[in-house]
Order: C-alpha cells, then structure tokens, then sequence
C-alpha cells in the first residue's frame, strides 16, 4: 500500500511538472467574443504545443481521406493537427467554439493562407501547394469541437 502511494505521488508529480511549462490563458474579452487576445499570428504561425483538458481526438486516414476529430473542454496554445505537402486538397469542416477564443488557419510556415469561421458548418477550402501547409488552432481557455475531412486530390 506505501509503495502504490508513492507511485501515485511521483506519477502526479511528473504530471505538474510536464503542465508547468505551458502557459495558461483567461478569455478576457467576454463570452461572445472569440477574437485572440494573448496569441499573436506570429506565435500560431511559428509555435506548436499546448494544454488540453477533458480531449478526446482522433486522426484516420482512409483512401486519400484524412478525417480528424477533436473535441477538448479547456485548450490553451497552439495545435497543429495536419500537415499538407507538395499537392492539392480540398477541406471540409465543422467548428464549434462554445467559450474562450480561438482561431483555426491553414498557414504556409510564414502566413496565414486560410482562415476558418467559428461556429460554422460545412465550410470547404480548395487549394494547391509546393511547400507543407499546416492545419492549427491557437486557443485560449478554449472549449472546441472541430471535426475535420482532407481529401488529396
């Protein structure tokens, strides 16, 4: 019984630790308004990594498809959830936000190429590209679901 104590204790301890490096962000600017506050385009741009609370995500891909679902109750820092390279795609997605603030691009590596409409469904981009793009999310004590389908072309 001391021994499962002290795992438990030292399992909860590395826990803290590997949270202590991520910053926690507060909506600041009201329920209704899911504009960044604290995250500039240059941090989703540039940063990858995050806190996530209460998530549950999964990525499958199947005959070209990439389906990506992601649903968290608290997110704060930048995610990237899919790397495109050197081809064409066309992607589908469903955004809710129901609080905190968010943003969901497709940047290039140096700029934002796609922004993506909070909660709205059955939104669809097209594109090509000759370097990788990526798929992220910058939140701050964001609740989210997002589900997501890339189709290569």
């Amino acid at each position: 019984m001391k021994k499962a104590i002290l795992l438990l204790c030292f399992i909860l301890s590395i826990m803290i630790i590997s949270c202590a490096g991520f910053t926690q962000y507060e909506d600041t600017n009201g329920e209704d308004n899911y504009r960044l506050q604290s995250i500039s385009e240059e941090m989703l741009i540039k940063k990858s990594g995050g806190l996530q609370i209460g998530a549950v995500s999964s990525k499958s891909t199947k005959n070209g498809v990439t389906s990506i679902s992601s649903s968290v109750h608290q997110f704060d820092g930048v995610e990237s959830f899919h790397s495109f390279k050197k081809g064409s795609y066309e992607v589908k997605i469903n955004f809710t936000v129901s609080s905190g603030n968010a943003r969901l691009v497709i940047t290039d590596g140096n700029k934002v190429i796609h922004d993506f409409n909070i909660n709205e469904d059955d939104q669809v981009f097209e594109f090509s590209c000759n370097s990788t793009y990526h798929l992220k999310l910058a939140g701050e004590a964001c609740e989210y679901d997002l589900k997501a389908e890339i189709i290569s072309k």
